[in-house]
């Protein structure tokens, strides 16, 4: 089977999270990933939990991928790189603003090298503008964004969201735009530059959030903004559950009369307001905080599977908090081939999430492990026409690793 971006090569210099989430998804279609990192390795391989020695985020980040180990500093290894780049449709890198090109790898130099080349730049707030030259970590992106704030209860401290949304938004990002320029570039011949932030990512991943800003006292209202208020569930018997609005259009008020008796709310039901404005509440606004209390008292004695289930009979949604245990042995989760399981040279056998594109006739694969350090450097330069000797002599110089 012939993968949709199977025969497109992508020289990919960035480190972290953002560029190997976006040239990850181009290798589980098919790219021929060449991850060229400096001699001591990709910054992720040095972070976070480790599997045998090998950190735990680069696994998840980095498969479908050959590495090459040079030093782009030294004239023998920018060479090498520019003689990848020649041949390649796609260049991907992560530096601040200006680094590329003070390395001799930035656009100008490397569309000279191929003029058909897509060219993609992540930063964290992009190549112009006062913040351009500024370095940014995930938390100041968010805030930012707002996301913090959004997470925060109205009138409180805001919180971060604990996850590198921003990051991941820019990588996604990324990948879309390099796809839009490769079909330009099908259509005309010509390459060009792709560029994205990690700001202007995440701005636009949370263009839904923005419609609550428009009116603050939107928080109070209901199905004034696309968001449910932030929310950390119903306590039950056992652990939170987490549930929102009926479905008003198909079963309506009688919806909400077959949960409030099967939680024991009978008595409440005899309140019209609350008959009638009730279903309304749950899970929305400032309203459904007032209530959750009222609603908590009739869940003390259930565990949340118990819940879930009178929940969803009575026509409503619900979903219980997961475990990492919970969300990777889901049999949902695993019916759409979210988790799969890859054999690893060092880590040995380790779990990676799937890929949530499902072409029918031309489904993406995970084909290969992440890469070890260097793994494939003489495999690549064999490919560029070094001899051995030429490639021991690049390794003694501490050109290659």
């Amino acid at each position: 089977m012939v993968l949709p971006l199977q025969g497109t090569r992508v020289v990919d210099m960035s480190e972290e999270i953002a560029g190997p989430y976006s040239s990850m998804q181009l290798g589980d279609f098919g790219a021929d990933i060449i991850k060229v990192e400096p001699l001591g390795g990709d910054w992720a391989r040095s972070l976070g939990a480790k599997v045998k020695g090998e950190s735990a985020l680069f696994l998840a980040l980095n498969r479908n991928k050959k590495s090459l180990a040079v030093d782009v500093e030294n004239d023998r290894g920018k060479k090498i790189v520019q003689q990848l780049v020649r041949e390649a449709d796609v260049f991907l890198e992560a530096f601040r603003p200006g680094q590329a090109d003070e390395l001799g790898v930035g656009y100008e130099d490397m569309s000279r090298i191929n003029p058909s080349l897509v060219y993609c730049s992540i930063s964290a707030f992009g190549s112009s503008g006062p913040y351009r030259d500024r370095a940014a970590s995930e938390l100041e992106i968010q805030g930012m964004a707002l996301y913090q704030w959004h997470l925060g209860e109205p009138g409180g401290a805001p919180v971060r969201l604990g996850a590198d949304a921003a990051s991941v938004s820019a990588g996604q990002s990324a990948f879309a735009g390099i796809l839009a320029a490769l079909y330009y570039r099908k259509k005309t011949g010509i390459g060009q530059k792709v560029e994205t932030s990690l700001l202007s990512a995440l701005i636009k991943y949370g263009c839904p959030i923005y419609a609550t800003s428009y009116d603050p006292e939107s928080w109070s209202g209901m199905l004034t903004a696309p968001y449910d208020h932030p929310e950390t569930g119903y306590k039950t018997k056992d652990r939170p559950l987490f549930f929102g609005n009926f479905d008003l259009g198909r079963r309506g008020g009688e919806a909400w009369i077959n949960f409030c008796k099967g939680v024991g709310l009978n008595e409440l039901l005899e309140d019209s307001f609350f008959r009638e404005w009730g279903m309304r509440m749950v899970g929305m606004g400032r309203d459904a905080q007032e209530w959750k209390p009222v609603i908590e008292q009739a869940f003390e004695d259930k565990t949340a599977e118990e819940l879930k289930e009178i929940i969803e009979t009575a026509g409503g949604y619900a979903g219980i908090l997961k475990t990492y245990e919970d969300v990777f042995n889901e049999p949902q989760v695993d019916a759409v081939e979210m988790v799969q399981e890859i054999e690893h040279p060092v880590a040995g056998k380790i779990r990676v999430t799937g890929i949530p594109y499902k072409l029918a006739d031309t489904p993406g694969k995970i084909r290969t492990p992440p890469p070890t350090l260097g793994q494939h450097t003489d495999e690549i330069l064999t490919g560029l026409g070094y001899s051995r000797e030429e490639i021991t002599a690049l390794r003694q110089a501490k050109v290659v690793a």
